[in-house]
């Protein structure tokens, strides 16, 4: 099964270049379309970074909604929480089991995030919210921004919960989880800026490209090789 794994990871390696290459691309076309109703969204992420570089980085509030992510969807999948745990040098929850899916969850659910579209969604079903919407947008952009600082700050310091299933395995798998989790919040905050279906096309086909590069390099060194 380990050795399952890094095939899997190699052979996806092309897929996530693919998707982190038109998640850019769609970044900077999204920017180039900024305007006053989606500035409030930016501003939260460069928000997040100022906050993060005055008053430093807020571990215990990431760490609470790490493990939180990890109950949840524990709960999801049947299981029962045994010991839920939280401080600033770390936190743990006991299930009584786990997963692929409740080991990495954390790693690409923005919890604050889908929290807080979550509430803002259900509440405008029954209440007139369109006054609030640009705190809504900058709120979005701070919470997301801090998802994906502090993720890659845990993992650059080294998980037990990506040994499970092996680190690179699992870190390939993350980081293509979370171009399409990216992709789709945008769209939520976003939906008048943003086409999914352009994104995962286009992504697509890079794919196939990069995978019929491969192919033919392959044969090529293989004729030499011969």
């Amino acid at each position: 099964m380990k050795y399952l794994r890094i095939f899997l990871a190699f052979a996806l390696v092309p897929v996530l270049i693919s998707l982190v290459s038109e998640l850019f691309n769609f970044s900077v076309e999204l920017l180039g379309k900024v305007s006053i109703s989606t500035l409030p969204f930016w501003a939260g992420i460069l928000g997040y970074f100022i906050f993060q570089a005055i008053f430093d980085k807020p571990i215990k509030t990431y760490v609470f909604g790490h493990e939180l992510t990890h109950a949840f969807f524990g709960l999801l999948s049947g299981a029962k929480i045994k010991s839920f745990k939280v401080a600033t040098s770390g936190g743990s929850v006991s299930l009584s089991k786990t997963s692929l899916v409740i080991a990495l969850s954390p790693y690409f659910v923005p919890i604050y995030t889908l929290i807080l579209t979550g509430v803002y969604w259900g509440l405008s079903k029954f209440l007139d919210l369109r006054a609030f919407n640009l705190y809504f947008l900058f709120l979005a952009g701070f919470t997301l921004a801090f998802h994906l600082s502090l993720t890659s700050y845990a993992i650059g310091k080294g998980q037990s919960d990506l040994k499970q299933f092996g680190v690179f395995f699992s870190l390939i798998l993350v980081l293509i989880i979370n171009c399409c989790v990216l992709a789709a919040t945008l769209k939520v905050i976003l939906p008048e800026s943003v086409s999914l279906k352009k994104y995962f096309i286009l992504s697509f086909y890079e794919s196939v490209n990069i995978f019929h590069s491969l192919y033919f390099l392959g044969n090529k060194i293989w004729v030499i090789f011969q």
